[in-house]
């Protein structure tokens, strides 16, 4: 298991592609503008090159921005305290700026990092491993359409899934968002809700994940309670907030 520190290193290093930004940016009194550029092994999604993306991380923001907005970032947004960035009045501010650019906020979430010292977990329940082409054989199901996207820009690369006999109960699933950091996913059919389902498969995909190389990363809204106890429960720390932009319909 990674040291917290290392962990964090690792995700400053994600992120420096992701944004077009430097590790040392993160070390900074100020904000980071960041000319949208899309760098060579950076998280890949479909709001990618998108007007403007917002990342708030160990208290400071990386703003990547289109460049006919960024003299409007680096007036308004360098100097803000990244903690209170996406507060509902700031956001509103920036939304309104975008609109000027035909673009506005799309959507936002919040994120989770493991915790080293999370104790290790056990299953609770029987369980089955899919690896990348096993997985294939649910694509049409949607009962587990947030452990499993199938999207070929972030591929679905491994899963486990909770069993009752024949049944599934529950499915945790990781896509590899980057070559360095895959992003779980869980769903559990609702007549098994309840049962630390959810939590117990989150935490072992993240243990596996983590024997395996790779930076597992948890993702929800904020008004999403029960994602986020089961992130925290799994054994997960909330790390950072990431907002993007879409063009005006």
């Amino acid at each position: 298991m990674y040291k917290k520190n290392e962990i964090i290193n690792m995700a400053k290093a994600q992120f420096s592609l992701d944004y077009n930004c430097s590790v040392s940016d993160f070390e900074k009194q100020q904000n980071t503008i960041a000319r949208n550029k899309l760098i060579e092994g950076r998280r890949i999604y479909k709001s990618e090159g998108c007007f403007m993306k917002i990342l708030t991380f160990c208290g400071r923001a990386i703003i990547m921005v289109d460049e006919a907005i960024m003299p409007w970032a680096e007036e308004n947004l360098a100097n803000i305290d990244a903690n209170w960035l996406f507060q509902y009045s700031r956001i509103k501010s920036i939304d309104k700026k975008l609109n000027e650019f035909g673009h506005e906020i799309a959507d936002m979430h919040h994120y989770y990092l493991p915790d080293p010292k999370a104790p290790e977990a056990a299953p609770l329940f029987s369980v089955k491993w899919f690896e990348q082409l096993e997985i294939f054989s649910f694509k049409n199901d949607r009962r587990f359409s947030e452990a499993l996207c199938f999207d070929e820009r972030s591929p679905d690369v491994l899963a486990v899934a909770a069993c009752d006999g024949e049944q599934i109960m529950g499915m945790a699933g990781a896509s590899a968002d980057s070559s360095a950091m895959w992003q779980i996913g869980i769903n559990v059919i609702p007549e098994y809700r309840g049962k630390g389902i959810g939590t117990n498969l989150t935490a072992l995909l993240k243990q596996e994940i983590l024997k395996r190389g790779k930076l597992p990363f948890y993702g929800t809204l904020e008004s999403h309670s029960f994602s986020k106890n089961i992130a925290i429960n799994a054994g997960f720390f909330p790390a950072w907030a990431e907002a993007y932009s879409k063009k005006l319909v």
